[in-house]
């Protein structure tokens, strides 16, 4: 592959990430006689330690024109709740677009409103009600599970939802909430009809000390049996463990690729493009944060967990080297190398080994890698390589640098050992003998230095002895 095709590929592939405009995720319940599918979801997640910015909305249809309740699980009561713009999701992808053909990178993933509400009772807490363009948006405090089903059916129903009934699995799942102490939750009333459609997103902003997105919900909601895609754009001070994504089934949209090698690079926003992005983004941040876009393609049933990233699972990937510094290699006959990668970082890491060589003439076919793709080194584990060098009899003898190169596909993160390489010729003493002639020849190098300084050292002594004499006559 040329440059110029790799560029043409990487354009056609970046020019596919035409996502769906709409986003967001919750759960979603309408009247049991229509049948109803969320089609896509994309969210801007972004989380600076303490507090998050949760850009949100959501594409759907259903098979007659209705209102649907969308209920979404917060950790915390926000401190702000206003209607978005589509403009976010947009200008975040042109930035990422930008970033990836500029890096050769290929991507594959106040508190408002003055409304009069409804007494709080014994059950759940109203705590923010107003209508947000097409929301009607009322967030409650679930005091008590038990007699929540019948509270939200009443809720739904005074909002002409009617024949509105909550699943013994979508009761479950809300317990689940409340034990995990996430008790806010976001009744959103939207209108829904035969046509698939999008709906301007809404930005919650809350408090809290984990990175949050919550997904079981749709799964245990009306729309749990739809397939459909899940974009996550996902904005921290540093890179969230790429397992954290992994065990959720969501995998990552951005990496790099250049003669078949998959190498990431991250992507770090500066103030501007947050700034374009969202005011309440750019508010979170003070450093340049870092992007993270990840994908789930699936049905929504299939989500049993939410996504939670806490301080402690940021990543800091980092290996060690370990192998010899001098190597001696027969031409003309096969010999076994072996390198070892130690994990010292926090997070797995797939890795690929490569060799610069110090021959400017050397082949690929001189030398095999084992294993020779990528490979996972889990945390605190380490790989060992093994190296066959095969060189050629009509090698020039001698000394060489070689530089082995270890590179992470899921990380951005490369280190190198230099060390060097003699090739001798077959002799019946082998390498031993080898070693013993250049041992010969830098002992000879030695004496014959030594036997200059001494030379030049008598010459200036007797140098030193005749002006002396000289003088005293």
């Amino acid at each position: 592959m040329n440059k110029k095709n790799g560029f043409v590929i990487i354009l056609m592939l970046v020019m596919l990430l035409v996502f769906p405009a709409a986003c967001g995720d919750g759960g979603i319940v309408g009247p049991p006689q229509i049948y109803i599918q969320e089609k896509a979801q994309n969210a801007i997640v972004a989380w600076n330690g303490t507090e998050e910015v949760l850009i949100l909305s959501v594409d759907i249809q259903s098979s007659e024109s209705t209102k649907v309740l969308r209920i979404i699980p917060l950790p915390s009561n926000p401190t702000n709740v206003t209607e978005g713009s589509f403009d976010s999701f947009t200008k975040l992808q042109e930035i990422v677009n930008e970033k990836l053909l500029q890096n050769w990178n290929y991507h594959r993933g106040k508190l408002g409103g003055d409304d009069e509400v409804n007494a709080p009772s014994a059950t759940v807490e109203v705590t923010f009600h107003d209508t947000l363009g097409a929301h009607d948006i009322t967030i409650v405090k679930i005091i008590d599970v038990s007699n929540f089903s019948n509270w939200a059916t009443d809720f739904a129903a005074s909002s002409g939802l009617a024949n509105i009934t909550f699943s013994s699995g979508f009761q479950s799942t809300v317990e689940e909430y409340l034990n995990d102490n996430i008790s806010y939750f976001v009744f959103d009333i939207i209108n829904t009809t035969q046509d698939e459609h999008s709906i301007n997103p809404i930005i919650y902003r809350f408090k809290t000390s984990f990175l949050y997105y919550p997904l079981k919900i749709t799964a245990a909601s009306d729309v749990g049996e739809t397939y459909a895609r899940v974009n996550v754009f996902c904005i921290a001070k540093d890179r969230i463990k790429e397992k954290i994504f992994s065990d959720i089934s969501f995998y990552s949209n951005i990496g790099y690729y250049w003669y078949y090698d998959d190498y990431y690079s991250d992507i770090n926003l500066t103030e501007d493009e947050l700034l374009e992005i969202s005011p309440d983004i750019y508010d979170l941040f003070k450093d340049d944060p870092i992007l993270m876009s990840y994908r789930y393609d699936g049905y929504y049933s299939t989500l049993e967990n939410d996504l939670i990233a806490s301080g402690d699972d940021f990543a800091y990937p980092d290996f060690d080297i370990s192998t010899e510094n001098h190597i001696l290699l027969e031409r003309g006959a096969k010999s076994i190398v072996n390198l070892t990668a130690v994990n010292t970082g926090n997070t797995d890491l797939n890795v690929r080994l490569y060799i610069e060589a110090g021959i400017e003439w050397m082949q690929h076919d001189w030398y095999s890698i084992s294993p020779y793709y990528w490979t996972t080194i889990n945390e605190g584990n380490e790989n060992t390589f093994e190296i066959l060098f095969d060189i050629p009899n009509n090698i020039p003898l001698g000394d060489y640098s070689l530089t082995y190169i270890i590179r992470s596909s899921n990380y951005e993160l490369e280190k190198q050992k230099n060390v060097t390489m003699t090739i001798y010729d077959k002799t019946e003493g082998g390498p031993g003998l080898y070693q013993d002639v250049q041992e010969l020849k830098t002992g000879m190098n030695y004496v014959v230095i030594s036997t200059i300084i001494c030379i030049f050292l008598i010459a200036a002594l007797i140098v030193i002895v005749i002006s002396t004499v000289v003088k005293k006559k």
